[in-house]
């Protein structure tokens, strides 16, 4: 599996999509259990949007991205990652034995 990141702009904030935030907020969710989101994030002032997803190749980052209950306010561009480092990566996970 390969590591990208996607960015967007975001279109103006509208009644429609604002009634999209709670299934936006649930995909998400989904996506982070199912270990494909690693980071998503947007601006304070609600104009760009960035996420990055695993996948096997672009054309699947695409069609993961077709299923985003926003993709109508999102024009994302797709980057293949040749690394990818965080802060969690350092925390070894916690043994409960």
């Amino acid at each position: 599996m390969a590591l990208f990141i996607v960015e967007s702009d975001i279109s103006r904030m509208d009644e429609r999509m604002a009634r999209l935030i709670p299934k936006q907020r649930a995909f998400v969710e989904e996506m982070f259990q199912r270990g494909i989101f690693h980071m998503y994030a947007v601006s304070e002032n609600l104009d760009k949007w960035w996420c990055s997803i695993e996948a096997d190749s672009e054309e699947d980052v695409q069609r993961i991205l077709e299923d985003m209950p926003i993709i109508n306010w999102l024009n994302p561009t797709i980057n293949g990652l040749m690394f990818y480092n965080s802060a969690d990566q350092m925390i070894p996970p916690i043994s409960l034995n």
